[in-house]
This record gives C-alpha cells, sequence and structure tokens, in this order.
C-alpha cells in the first residue's frame, strides 16, 4: 500500500506547476526587453556620433543665429563663408594653449570674425544672472552669430532655447525644442545635462524675467 500511494504521489508531483516556467518567461521577457532599451539607446548614441561628427551645424533663426558643435579650423572658415558668419559665441570658455582653441581663434582673426568666450558647464545649472549676460552678448553680437559648444547639443541648446523665448519672444514650448533628441541633447538616465533643461524652465518661470525686458 505504501508503494502505492507513493507511486501515485510522484505522479501527482510530475504533474503541478513547479514554477520554473514563470520565471523563465519572466526572465525572457526581461531580458527582450534589456535587449531593446540597449538597441534604442546604441542607434541613438550612433546617431549624435554621426551628427557631432559633421559639426552638429543647425539654424536658429536664418541670417541671424546658428548654433554648432565644436569645430576645426576649416570648418568654421565653411561655414563662416557659406553662411556669412561675422561672430562666434564660444560656450566652452577660454582655453589659450589647447589645439582646439587656438585654432579657432587663428581661424577667427584670419576670417575677421568677432569671437566671444563665456564658459559654461552641460551639468551645472546657470544662474538668472549668467543667463542675462550671455543674452547681452547674443544681443549685441554682429549677425550672423554661430553659438557653439563642444557637440552643440547642450549648452548650445540651452542658449538656442533661451534666444527663441526671451529675444524672438516665442512661447516657453516652442522654444523649448531648442533642446531636444534632434539636437544629442539627452538629459536621461545617468545623464546630467538635464542641468539645462531645469535652467531654461527656471528662468521662464522667473517673477521678473528680465531679459526679456
Amino acid at each position: 500500500m505504501t508503494a502505492v500511494n507513493a507511486g501515485h504521489n510522484a505522479a501527482a508531483a510530475r504533474r503541478l506547476p513547479s514554477g520554473r516556467g514563470p520565471l523563465r518567461r519572466l526572465r525572457a521577457a526581461l531580458t527582450i526587453l534589456a535587449l531593446a532599451v540597449f538597441g534604442v539607446v546604441g542607434s541613438y548614441a550612433a546617431y549624435c556620433g554621426v551628427i557631432i561628427v559633421e559639426g552638429n551645424f543647425r539654424a536658429v533663426q536664418p541670417g541671424v543665429l546658428y548654433r554648432s558643435a565644436q569645430l576645426g579650423p576649416g570648418e568654421l572658415e565653411l561655414f563662416a563663408r557659406g553662411y556669412g558668419i561675422r561672430s562666434v559665441l564660444n560656450l566652452r570658455g577660454a582655453n589659450p594653449g589647447r589645439s582646439w582653441y587656438d585654432g579657432e581663434i587663428a581661424a577667427a582673426h584670419d576670417l575677421g570674425i568677432v569671437h566671444y568666450d563665456y564658459g559654461l558647464s552641460a551639468k551645472r545649472v546657470v544662474t538668472p544672472r549668467q543667463i542675462v549676460q550671455i543674452l547681452a552678448i547674443v544681443r549685441g553680437a554682429p549677425k550672423p552669430l554661430l553659438i557653439h559648444c563642444a557637440s552643440g547639443a547642450d549648452r548650445s541648446g540651452l542658449v538656442a532655447a533661451l534666444y527663441d523665448y526671451a529675444i524672438r519672444g516665442e512661447s516657453a514650448a516652442e522654444a523649448d525644442r531648442q533642446l531636444s533628441l534632434a539636437y544629442g541633447h539627452f538629459p536621461y538616465l545617468t545623464s546630467r545635462t538635464g542641468a539645462m533643461d531645469r535652467s531654461f524652465w527656471a528662468f521662464v518661470g522667473a517673477p521678473s524675467n528680465l531679459a526679456r525686458n
């Protein structure tokens, strides 16, 4: 009798779900999800790489303001002659002794372009005082003006958004499009470049909004 019961119990146990099936399905679903996320992120990273290599040169307002990544002297000359650029605002700050900076200064001198330096960090919130100073440069610079940072995505995006909002008079929502994935701005995951978005919206929400006066 005992042997029969034991056999019956063993057969019943084999018919019961072990719990491994649902776990396997969950692991498989998570794996697929992770691969999909990495695929999207990888594709976007490749896209960013391409636009940065190509200079990320874009018009904010044609004939008035342009934005770009760091350009080599030859690229700066090409765009300056093609678009009539008369001034450059470098958002990486003065860096004498660095090849990219010395090359830019020399090219600007040879082309008769007015050059401005104003250092910002893409990972730190820009203060209202800094924003007022930057907008004063943008207003007073000979046009067309080219603004640039390293990649043309974050700091350049912030200044372009500020220009659209504070100088052109566009809505905040319209101006905020200058800080978007289309330009390589990616303030997600572990990125700290969301500081640019916070800077823009803090300025928009400021009670006095001095730079629009």
